[in-house]
């Protein structure tokens, strides 16, 4: 039996609670039938009684709170300081236009936007009274991107003109761009937007881009790639049956709406462009590699002499090593789709030729792998079976079978592939030995905690002829990208970890030498430096002390070369090592760098660890 439905707003706990709360009052006493029998038990009068009941019903209903803590009343002192907040976020904003750029609960901030208010929070301010909510809601910002700036972040291994440039435009909508360009400080594409709205000028982005680079207000920066060790000769058109590239690449199939997407190993013969083996996995392993040999032996009747395949680990283990034997297992050239032309070439000629892979019916995943199964043989029964003028009118299929190698071809193809074999050790042989001892020990062990899979021990070898520091960051670097998930999708993760080591190595070199090259030119007294002593003298001049170490971070966050970067990041860790209280100060600079998200990566971190040394020290 339950209660009918009351209008009272209150919890079932609350009903149960004047329930027990009437037991208590009766008494033991009978409970009442009617209304009367209440009154005259109680006492009450009926008018008095009717005009307390709303009442009642208003304290029930306020009774139940939601969960958590709640929140605090406002003092005097944090009213005042809320009130000063406010003002100070109007008068920024008023200040500097697109600092805030946006509609809705998605929003983009500036630089300064972010470094203002978490300044606002530091030591001294207007809003150190104030708790994270309070902050929040009086700055405007949300309180889970609030808590992501006052983060502090752990430390990790030339000042930009203001002025347009000094010309004058025949065209007034140039003139107006340049003019505008250095006070904004929202977004680029804001900034064309603004342009288009709000001036009506009927230039695009890619003008705009162009001009302020060519003005030196704006940079783009470019996307370099890695250079191959070393150039060609993994693969030879020996003949028939001598050697084998095998290669795999992701293809997508759509069944019922619903994309499946799998792995086609391939393995072909370079000598004839004939593709002997073929298999659909879920994923690019040695599972994968074993079973499209296989299908190639099946296929040609007898395996090659030898087989090339990448430098994915997976593809040189002990398992596909004796699955393939006597086959000759070689590398092909990293980092460069020209070591498996052929291969690299039939994938594209696939992608060119084959309709669309949708697939329509109620089905299941596997039938869609059989299905594109069947339909990536039947492609390559077709392909094999077109004559080819390099074949001298024979099709793949037929330059296959008939041409039959001479033992002295045979002889010779394997003196070549055991040269390439010998080349490859030999270079690996050398690298070992160039290595350092310790730094391998380090790297064995890393790679074995980390789950990176080295059998041979190939990239331990190839990777401790690197700098410690570069190898202690590069493991740091990858142990937290493991533990956050932010690994990309398909990286392989000896190759992705070699990256990190190599980059690192890089960075921290030139980083070196440009501490190096600024203490010279500082002994020397360059005066391609006195600009910046006088604008540090200046800077001591015109800032009260306990906020030099704010003022030379964003000196270091605005500098444009890397020389005035150096100056004011060194400028910026001895005022920070002069303060009082340096790790309170520490932590307020360390979010205001990780705030600034226009400026580099590598400079935020490299001006974080030097604010971690000053305070450290």
């Amino acid at each position: 039996m339950t209660l009918p439905p009351t209008p009272s707003d209150a919890k079932p706990s609350v009903h149960a609670a004047v329930l027990l709360f009437a037991r208590q009052v009766l008494d033991g006493a009978p409970w009442p039938k009617t209304v009367a029998e209440l009154l005259e038990l109680t006492g009450a009068g009926r008018s008095q009684a009717y005009a307390m009941l709303p009442r009642l019903h208003a304290v029930a209903a306020s009774l139940l709170t939601p969960p958590g803590r709640p929140p605090a009343e406002p003092t005097k002192t944090s009213a005042e300081a809320i009130g000063a907040t406010l003002r100070a976020v109007r008068d920024f904003l008023m200040e500097h236009p697109g600092a805030v750029a946006g509609r809705g609960a998605r929003r983009r901030y500036s630089d300064g936007f972010r470094r203002f208010v978490i300044g606002l929070a530091g030591p001294g301010a207007v809003a150190e009274p104030l708790n994270v909510e309070q902050l929040a809601d009086a700055a405007g910002v949300s309180l889970g991107t609030l808590k992501d700036w006052l983060r502090v972040p752990a430390p990790q291994a030339v000042e930009t003109s203001t002025a347009a440039p000094a010309f004058e435009s025949a065209r007034p909508d140039i003139a107006t761009i340049l003019a505008l360009w250095p006070t904004w400080e929202g977004d680029f594409k804001d900034f064309c937007r603004m342009l288009r709205e709000d001036h009506r000028l009927t230039t695009g982005d890619t003008f705009v881009g162009d001009l302020l680079k060519a003005a030196g207000l704006r940079s783009r920066k470019p996307r370099g790639k890695d250079k191959a060790p070393w150039a060609r000769g993994t693969w030879r058109k020996l003949f028939p049956g001598a050697q084998w590239l095998g290669d795999g690449t992701t293809i997508a199939l759509c069944l019922d709406g619903t994309w499946y997407a799998f792995n086609v190993e391939v393995m072909a013969d370079p000598a004839t462009n004939a593709i002997t083996g073929v298999t659909i996995t879920d994923t690019e392993d040695e599972q994968a590699v074993l079973a499209a040999f296989q299908h190639g032996k099946e296929t040609a009747g007898e395996p090659p002499v030898a087989l090339t395949l990448d430098n994915r680990p997976s593809n040189h283990s002990p398992a596909v090593e004796q699955g393939v034997a006597p086959t000759e297992l070689l590398r092909s050239t990293p980092g460069r789709g020209q070591a498996k032309a052929p291969l690299e070439g039939t994938f594209g000629l696939f992608q060119q030729t084959a309709p669309p892979l949708v697939v329509q019916g109620h089905t299941h995943r596997e039938r869609a792998r059989s299905i594109l199964s069947l339909l990536f043989i039947t492609w390559a029964w077709a392909r094999n079976g077109k004559p080819r003028r390099i074949l001298g009118g024979r099709s793949p299929a037929q330059a296959y079978a008939q041409d039959r190698p001479t033992p002295e071809q045979i002889a010779a193809a394997k003196d070549a592939l055991a040269e390439l074999r010998r080349k490859d050790e030999l270079a690996r042989q050398t690298l070992a030995q160039k290595a350092d001892p310790v730094r391998r020990a380090l790297l064995e062990k890393a790679l074995a905690e980390l789950g990176i899979p080295d059998p041979k021990g190939h990239l331990a070898g190839s990777l401790a002829r690197y700098g410690t520091d570069a190898l202690l960051r590069a493991i740091a670097v990858f142990r937290a990208k493991l533990e956050r998930g932010t690994i990309p999708p398909g990286a392989e993760p000896g190759r992705y970890f070699a990256g990190i080591v190599r980059n690192l190595d890089t960075q921290l070199e030139q980083e070196r030498m440009a501490e190096h090259l600024l203490d010279i030119r500082l002994r020397h007294r360059d005066l391609s430096l006195a600009a910046l002593h006088r604008q540090q003298q200046e800077l001591r001049a015109t800032t009260p002390v306990d906020q030099h170490a704010q003022a030379t971070v964003d000196r270091a966050l605005a500098a444009g070369p890397s020389i005035d970067f150096r100056f004011w990041t060194r400028a910026a860790a001895s005022a920070l090592a002069a303060m009082a209280d340096v790790v309170t100060h520490y932590r307020t600079l360390a979010r205001r760098v990780a705030a600034s998200f226009h400026t580099d990566h590598q400079r935020r971190a490299g001006l974080i660890d030097a604010l971690a040394q000053a305070a450290a020290a």
